[in-house]
């Protein structure tokens, strides 16, 4: 890496910086693995329009250690390029080296409480902090501290390698070991272990550098996505404020070593905010991880900003900009900027198209919005394919707890957009034992978590479509093992979801292969307004004019049928925490519509098949009719599920295989007098083909696979016909 000399940078410092990168070269001489020179200091970017800010987060003068873990690393790392970088403002100011080393006294001495541990916080930071001294201000290191120092680093890497078997899987076996990559916490892990190693400089810590280098180089970088999201635990997608310190990491270990590979797995991550970002800035994560939704404020507009800057992507630059000026403590935007980045607005309006990252349709229309997550997060998708074929593990996450999202949006403010409400979960559940719920959003006493999933999508410019069958988990923690039947309940779910630029339309289904007994067994909705303290605001959850219409905020949602008692049987509804059961975050709320005849909590058992249970629900927005007509048309049949419903002059008759054996089906639907092409779409070929219409009757026959579903259409539309639509142009920069 070349060395820049700026009008900050004084000769003598520039000399110095010099000597330090001659120094690391031979120190490095024993480590071959290092493509770059990981030692280097990055330069800085005066032009910057927080350059003159950045190190304002070092509290020079204190002497006391920051508790935070988080806030540790970040200071950390702004404190010894505050002091280091020839190109800093405060470059030699030794107020900023004595408080990072109180940082480091703090963390790397107090091993009773700092080691043995994996922290996600500081461990990387303090490593490269350290491998900064020693290379550049070697002399002003004393030997005790040096002594403390290494036994720190040392510690802190043995205990990440030997943590659980997790890390003797990622760091020892074959790198196509994907399913127990935990991507934006594994991977700062790894770099503590390599820039730990390196610092250290013993046999056994360069070793385990080596062991670091290849994990993050032939491991992490095959958890990006096919539309440019990189995965979390197991075969998860990322929630925005993870894939940002993915990102954040690919930078800096690119940056520092040069690695190819890491370079292109940054490169591949370039679309992910463009088709997980709305307009006007809500990052939408309503079926990703149960309990992560609104995890943080976090919403990854710095990792957008650069991407611009990396790219000069006009549109990572319409989500990033504000991050730009921002007083900002982020040293990566200083690292990075590069002026008169282009500014590209995404449209508003976009349509259906297909997303990568969940394996499923989205849709965006202004303020509106759903989405589809059809990736089986237990295995891996088709970008992993061949490194996950051997894959003895399934990922370590738990299931899904819903596959389809919704949501409307408000005018934007200050920091975030207004949530005017979304559907975050919907699925049918049993309860398991008795006694209050404490974990909402996982399961605890309640089980709804998707498990050995089967799961099919269509999309089409104009609608999507999305079947699934699993088995309901009880599952609760992240540590896999090769096998989950200690984690298999006797019950089954079904969803097969039709969805239109206007509504979801779907039936939810589940039964019992095996005698059960259970105390409560529900439809579960959960609505959110978004998460205290984080963004969103309170909706009630009302009872419309009817009992089976429910408002939540703008969101709507009807039930049209079901086969319960009287005549929806209890409706339930609590207040929750989207993310945990926080009394003082109410801004979701819990409807569960009880299918039993007996009161929760009282124990029923069901022979094989008894409980079988379906239930017909419509999502959309305020201001949009219901549909006129949802029908189930072969309520609890064992083999089949069928809904039919229609939306204007357009009819949908969708059929769902629920079974493992491919079986016939034949059947008709009025498509009504007034001649309009009508179609019928194959999940398990993606192929289209005419449906013969006889006096306004459309005749439906086909082998549906396993577990496939197919749609037939009567519609005035040529795009409902058609099986080319991909993604929509507008997406495409």
């Amino acid at each position: 890496m070349s060395v820049r000399i700026t009008p900050a940078s004084s000769f003598r410092a520039a000399s110095r910086r010099l000597l330090g990168l001659l120094a690391a070269s031979v120190a490095l001489l024993a480590a071959p693995s290092v493509s770059a020179a990981p030692t280097d200091l990055l330069d800085l970017n005066e032009a910057s329009p927080n350059y003159a800010r950045v190190f304002n987060g070092v509290k020079i003068n204190n002497s006391t250690p920051e508790p935070d873990s988080f806030k540790a690393g970040d200071e950390m790392l702004l404190a010894a390029y505050a002091y280091l970088a020839p190109d800093s403002p405060v470059h030699n100011n030794t107020a900023y080296r004595d408080r990072l080393f109180v940082l480091l006294d703090h963390r790397l001495g107090n091993s009773a409480n700092n080691i043995g541990r994996r922290d996600i916080g500081w461990s990387w930071q303090a490593a490269y902090a350290v491998l900064l001294m020693k290379t550049h201000r070697p002399a002003e290191i004393s030997a005790a501290r040096l002594s403390t120092y290494h036994s720190g680093l040392s510690l802190n890497s043995n205990s990440i390698l030997t943590f659980n078997p997790a890390s003797g899987l990622i760091y020892d076996q074959n790198p196509g070991v994907l399913a127990q990559v935990w991507l934006n916490g594994d991977i700062r892990l790894a770099k503590a272990v390599y820039f730990g190693g390196l610092a250290v400089g013993d046999a056994t810590n360069l070793a385990r550098a080596e062991k670091a280098r290849a994990a993050i180089d032939g491991v992490m970088t095959k958890t990006w996505l096919a539309d440019g999201g990189t995965r979390y635990v197991g075969f998860w997608g990322e929630v925005a404020s993870y894939h940002e310190e993915a990102v954040k990491n690919y930078i800096w270990w690119w940056k520092l070593t040069g690695s190819p590979t890491v370079k292109a797995a940054l490169d591949a991550t370039r679309r992910y905010s463009l088709v997980s970002n709305e307009p006007c800035g809500f990052t939408e994560q309503s079926s990703n991880i149960p309990y992560k939704h609104m995890y943080n404020n976090r919403h990854n507009r710095p990792a957008c900003l650069w991407k611009a800057y990396l790219y000069d992507d006009g549109y990572n630059y319409h989500f990033g900009r504000h991050a730009e000026t921002a007083s900002s403590t982020e040293l990566l935007n200083t690292i990075l900027y590069q002026p008169n980045r282009q500014l590209l607005t995404p449209p508003t309006e976009v349509g259906v198209f297909f997303d990568g990252n969940i394996q499923g349709p989205r849709h965006r229309s202004a303020n509106w919005g759903w989405t589809v997550n059809g990736r089986d997060v237990q295995r891996g998708g088709p970008e992993e394919k061949a490194y996950s074929d051997a894959q003895p593990y399934q990922g370590r996450m738990v299931g899904k707890g819903t596959l389809v999202g919704a949501f409307v949006l408000g005018d934007p403010v200050v920091g975030n957009t207004r949530l005017k409400g979304a559907l975050d979960t919907i699925c049918m559940e049993f309860k398991e034992t008795a006694g209050a719920d404490t974990n909402y959003n996982r399961g605890d006493r309640w089980r709804f978590l998707t498990q050995d999933e089967q799961t099919r999508v269509i999309t089409r410019k104009n609608f999507g479509t999305v079947s699934s069958t699993y088995r309901v988990s009880k599952r609760t923690s992240s540590d896999a093992t090769t096998n989950w039947d200690a984690d298999a309940t006797p019950w089954i779910g079904h969803q097969v979801w039709v969805l239109t630029p206007e509504r979801l339309v779907g039936i939810l289904q589940i039964h019992n292969d095996a005698p059960a007994t259970v105390y409560g067994l529900d439809t579960r909705l959960v609505f959110t307004g978004g998460r205290l303290n984080i963004m969103g605001s309170y909706h009630d959850l009302l009872n419309d004019a009817s009992s089976n219409v429910f408002s939540f905020g703008e969101l709507r949602a009807k039930i049209h049928a079901g086969n319960h008692s009287s005549p929806l049987g209890t409706m339930l509804q609590q207040r929750i925490g989207i993310s945990d059961p926080n009394s003082a975050d109410t801004f979701s709320a819990l409807l569960r519509i009880n299918k039993l005849d007996t009161p929760e909590d009282t124990a029923r058992s069901f022979a094989t098949g008894e409980g079988r249970r379906w239930i017909t629900v419509e999502i959309t927005r305020a201001g949009v009719a219901y549909a006129p007509s949802v029908i189930n048309v072969v309520p609890g049949h064992a083999h089949f599920a069928v809904l039919q419903f229609h939306e204007g002059n357009r009819r949908f008759r969708i059929v769902q295989n629920l079974g493992a054996t491919n079986r016939n089906y034949t059947g008709s639907f009025i498509v009504g007098s007034a001649p309009q092409p009508t179609s019928l779409h194959r999940s398990w070929s993606d192929t289209v083909s005419p449906v013969t219409v006889t006096s306004g009757t459309a005749a439906v026959a086909d082998l549906v696979p396993a577990y496939g579903h197919m749609i037939a259409v009567s519609s005035p539309l040529a795009d409902d016909h058609d099986n080319s639509f991909r993604t929509s142009a507008v997406l495409e920069q």
